[in-house]
């Protein structure tokens, strides 16, 4: 077949195969440089370069790009590290005990976490001594009447008897707020005046007057009438638990 006659019926074939760039599976060298020749000519385009592949020679075959190989389980002498999961409640640090004194990290030892805690100025000496009746019939009742879930309150001291054995309170501020943190306590009891002022609380908190509650150390501070007045005027009782009922109910 002449050239002419394989331009006319195979162009549209050729030209695919041209753009291609594979014209040399269907014509010999010699055949294809002269179409590409008379399509230039036809068309006004720029042949492209002459691709020379020996004809005993197949086209390689495509191949798929490797993929990285898969991550293998390892095996007993090589471990993968395991990361540690991150805590929901990182715990508290403990004490430092050249910051508390010995006293002080005892009784923490014995101190029940809650979220509210209670103390007044003689609760050191209940603690450590013979707990006065009175004050522990006191407490013992207003605890029952609000009728919380076991765990709700603790009892922590801001005072405990100094070494010198001669009975004396002292008041430890740092140790006391200390406490509370370890104690996760988010609301604080305070029994009294006299807690007050040794709490290390800033100026305006120590004109505070019982059933007043404001935000101190990240707690919710309450002050309270002190035990003793309690048990000589009980017709504060009443009005005292409805307080509480109120005042404590987010924390139950």
């Amino acid at each position: 077949m002449a050239a002419a006659d394989v331009n006319r019926f195979c162009a549209p074939t050729l030209l695919a195969l041209k753009q291609a760039g594979l014209e040399y599976l269907l014509f010999d060298e010699a055949q294809a440089r002269a179409i590409r020749g008379n399509m230039q000519d036809a068309t006004g385009q720029s042949a492209s370069p002459d691709v020379r592949v020996p004809a005993a020679q197949a086209p390689a075959p495509l191949r798929k790009p490797q993929q990285p190989p898969r991550e293998t389980r390892a095996t007993s002498d090589v471990q993968a590290p395991r990361v540690p999961r991150p805590e929901a409640h990182a715990p508290e640090r403990a004490p430092d005990a050249a910051l508390w004194p010995a006293g002080w990290q005892e009784r923490l030892a014995k101190t029940r976490s809650a979220p509210v805690v209670w103390t007044y100025w003689e609760l050191g000496r209940d603690l450590c001594d013979a707990p006065d009746p009175q004050r522990r019939e006191l407490l013992q009742a207003l605890l029952n009447d609000l009728a919380h879930p076991p765990g709700t309150h603790s009892f922590w001291p801001m005072a405990l008897p100094g070494r010198d054995g001669n009975g004396e309170l002292e008041a430890n501020a740092p140790a006391f707020w200390g406490g509370v943190r370890l104690l996760r306590s988010r609301a604080v009891m305070v029994m009294g005046p006299q807690v007050l002022r040794s709490l290390d609380l800033p100026d305006g908190m120590l004109a505070l007057r019982p059933f007043r509650q404001v935000r101190h150390q990240g707690c919710l501070l309450v002050v309270l009438p002190p035990p003793d007045v309690l048990i000589r005027e009980k017709q504060r009782m009443q009005a005292l638990r409805e307080f509480l009922r109120q005042t404590l109910a987010p924390f139950v």
